[in-house]
């Protein structure tokens, strides 16, 4: 690469969060440089202390390549302030972050910058699929042509849709403004662009599958229960903190937040058809009600009372923000 382009503004920053994940990094990685279309990407990998070869394979795989940043991490603690790390180096006008075993179609990044310009929106959104195929089937993956839809309004976009996985593109400052994911929620899937979408402008989803996810060795989403933990939890956060935000917008997040609650409920509790939280689930299904911050704070002393989920930090101290 030239010196003049080297000193071309960031376009895209990927930001990457990595633990223990060789089988698929050579194939990742291989994905992730062959983006095309870009003027002058970022690659930023963040390690959360890998006791595989992780680091060793990221360093080998993008030696003499301009602009990677790669942090080395000297403790463990999960996947949102790593990603948090990630999001504060980077020098891109976009953002664009993936999990370490998530494949990105080689075309991906062009098309969905493309429409965050066109369109001038601050995110942009696909659908991913889970393949079942080894990685090194899917490094050379392409998009396949297929439609969109544009909204000015971001928040109500994501809380009528499936807003989650890594893989989206977001303007970087609208993203550092929201601050990333909650570092109280160890799944940043819900709540990067619930936080998001607060502040941004106009959000494009795209039908194509961006991301692509190779056979799974074992994963987090595997764990039920942390999956309606962070859910929970992100709903909650959010609803505490910006009591100014729409009524509709409220609404919907308290029926998210109930929902998470509900699913709890059913696994743990012995008939729980005949429980309190089934009620209030069906009563916000039909119509969702304003936010009763009292029986948040009960479900949420229930989620956050669990043993078998993974935390960041603990979350009792945020309960009086």
């Amino acid at each position: 690469m030239s010196e003049s382009k080297r000193n071309r503004d960031i376009d895209v920053s990927f930001v990457m969060t990595v633990y223990n994940k060789e089988y698929y990094l050579p194939s990742v990685i291989r994905a992730l440089l062959a983006q095309d279309g870009l003027e002058n990407p970022e690659f930023i990998f963040v390690d959360d202390l890998s006791t595989d070869k992780s680091v060793e394979i990221i360093k080998e795989m993008t030696k003499g390549v301009p602009n990677v940043v790669i942090v080395e991490n000297k403790e463990n603690r999960g996947i949102s302030p790593r990603i948090n790390q990630g999001i504060a180096l980077a020098k891109g006008k976009y953002i664009r972050m993936l999990d370490s075993d998530d494949i990105f179609p080689i075309d991906s990044t062009r098309k969905m910058l493309n429409l965050a310009e066109e369109l001038n929106a601050d995110m942009v959104y696909g659908c991913f699929c889970k393949t079942g195929k080894k990685p090194q089937a899917l490094e050379n993956e392409t998009l396949e042509e297929s439609g969109y839809r544009y909204s000015e309004n971001a928040l109500m976009t994501v809380l009528t849709g499936r807003f989650t996985r890594m893989g989206q593109l977001i303007k970087a400052e609208v993203l550092k403004k929201a601050g990333g994911a909650d570092e109280r929620v160890f799944i940043q899937d819900e709540s990067i662009p619930l936080r998001a979408a607060i502040y941004a402008k106009g959000i494009v989803k795209m039908d194509a599958n961006v991301v692509l996810v190779p056979e799974e060795l074992g994963n987090f989403s595997g764990n039920k229960i942390q999956l309606d933990h962070d859910r929970f939890l992100a709903y909650y956060y959010t609803i505490k903190e910006n009591p100014h935000l729409p009524e509709k917008a409220l609404r919907l997040m308290y029926k998210r937040a109930v929902s998470a609650y509900w699913k709890l409920i059913k696994k743990t509790r012995p008939l729980p058809w005949f429980s309190k939280a089934f009620a209030l689930y069906i009563q916000n299904k039909i119509s969702p009600e304003y936010p009763n911050i009292e029986t948040l704070d009960k479900m949420a002393g229930v989620f956050l009372g669990l043993k078998n989920v993974r935390r960041v930090v603990n979350p009792l101290h945020s309960l009086e923000k």
